[in-house]
């Protein structure tokens, strides 16, 4: 009986040796690949990108057409649609005048998307009539590709080197204008 159940045994655990060899009915799959990095969000800055110059306008309805040069840094990877730039002049802390590129104006333009890590100067034309004033705002909104958020970007008057005055007259369209730096 000892040996018929020492042989019982034995037969028991060669069996289940055999079985956990096995592995199961195939090759085992291969781990899932790791994720794609999330999409960052777009980080943009935006510095005077040279002079501001100041022409007379060729449209009798206003007094100056200003190109402004602003130079556009996405930093993070991330990528945004241009909505619009304002121009804005103050008065003792009053709004006097603004002016409007939008988003149709951009587009057109070619420079409705900055793209991730890009470094480009663009320059907006915009028209002014007043000449008395002691602060401009210049803003820009763009929207995230990532999440859609929404955001603004001042750029700071005091990083436009110089302001230059031409004689060229020149005539900045009523919606707005973007062109390339030269």
């Amino acid at each position: 009986m000892t040996r018929t159940t020492n042989f019982i045994r034995a037969g028991t655990l060669l069996a289940l040796v055999g079985l956990s060899a096995c592995g199961g009915n195939g090759p085992t799959d291969p781990p899932p690949p790791p994720p794609p990095p999330a999409t960052p969000a777009a980080t943009i800055a935006a510095t005077g990108g040279g002079p501001i110059v100041v022409h007379p306008s060729l449209d009798a309805r206003f007094g100056a057409a200003l190109e402004t040069p602003i130079r556009l840094v996405e930093s993070t990877g991330g990528t945004a649609d241009w909505n619009f730039a304002r121009f804005q002049i103050f008065l003792n802390g009053r709004e006097i005048e603004r002016n409007e590129i939008g988003s149709d104006a951009i587009r057109t333009s070619g420079f409705g998307r900055v793209a991730a890590n890009s470094n480009r100067v663009v320059t907006a034309l915009f028209r002014i009539n007043s000449d008395d004033f002691d602060r401009i705002d210049i803003t820009l909104g763009f929207g995230d590709l990532k999440d859609a958020r929404q955001f603004t970007v001042a750029v700071p008057f005091n990083t436009f080197p110089d302001i230059t005055l031409s004689f060229t007259p020149m005539i900045a369209p009523e919606r707005g204008e973007l062109r390339a730096q030269n």
